[in-house]
C-alpha cells in the first residue's frame, strides 16, 4: 500500500467514526480522464472529507504555500500529492506543476472561492479554477460538502456530474472571463448545497 493510501484510509476512518459520513454521487467520478473537482469550502476539514470520498483516483490538492513552512504538516502534504500555492500570485513553475498533476491522471482539488469562508453562504469564485481546467482540458466535478463540523453530526458529500469546458479550450479569455465561468460552477455547488441541507 503507498503512503497516499495509508493516509487515504486514515481519514476514511476518521470520517466515519466522528461523523455520519455520506456520500452522494461518486459514480461521478469517471476512472480516467483530466478532472478538477471544486468544491464549498469552510473547514479545515474539507480537503479530509474530499479525500475520504473519492475512492477510485488519487487527488492532487491546492495549498496556501504558508502550510508548508511546519515541517511535520510538509511532510504529510507531499505524500498526500498537496501542491503549495502562492494565493496572491502563482508562479509559472507553481502552475505547470498543477497541468502537469492533471495530465499525469490526477484528480485535482480546487476550491473556487480560494480560501474558507467562516460566515454563513457563500464567497466569490476566483479564476484559477477555470484557468487551470481550461488550460488542461479537464472536466470540472462541481462538489458540495453540507457539514455543521460537529462532531457525531451528519456530513454529506454531494459529487455531481462533470460539467465540460472545451467550448472555451481554443478562446482568449481575459480574468473577468474565468471568474464568471468560475462562479458558474460555485452556483451549481451553491444550489445542490442548499437542496441537500434540507
Amino acid at each position: 500500500m503507498n503512503s497516499y493510501k495509508f493516509v487515504i484510509n486514515i481519514f476514511k476512518n476518521f470520517c466515519k467514526t466522528f461523523f455520519k459520513f455520506r456520500v452522494i454521487g461518486a459514480e461521478n467520478i469517471p476512472n480516467e480522464g483530466n478532472i478538477v473537482i471544486a468544491s464549498n469550502h469552510k473547514s479545515n476539514l474539507d480537503p479530509i472529507f474530499i479525500a475520504a470520498a473519492i475512492e477510485n483516483r488519487e487527488v492532487a490538492a491546492i495549498a496556501k504555500k504558508e502550510l508548508f513552512n511546519i515541517k511535520p504538516l510538509a511532510f504529510i502534504l507531499k505524500k498526500l500529492n498537496v501542491i503549495p500555492i502562492n494565493r496572491e500570485k502563482p508562479d509559472i513553475s507553481t502552475i505547470k506543476n498543477i497541468l502537469k498533476a492533471i495530465k499525469d491522471g490526477y484528480v485535482l482539488g480546487i476550491f473556487p472561492e480560494g480560501t474558507r469562508i467562516k460566515e454563513p453562504g457563500f464567497g466569490e469564485a476566483k479564476a484559477g479554477l477555470s484557468l487551470f481546467a481550461i488550460k488542461g482540458k479537464a472536466q470540472v466535478i462541481p462538489i458540495s460538502i453540507i457539514s455543521n463540523y460537529k462532531l457525531f453530526n451528519r456530513v454529506t458529500i454531494y459529487i455531481d456530474k462533470p460539467i465540460s469546458l472545451e467550448e472555451y479550450y481554443k478562446v482568449k479569455l481575459s480574468t473577468q472571463d474565468h471568474e464568471k465561468i468560475a462562479q458558474n460552477v460555485l452556483e451549481i455547488i451553491k444550489e445542490n448545497y442548499y437542496i441537500h441541507s434540507k
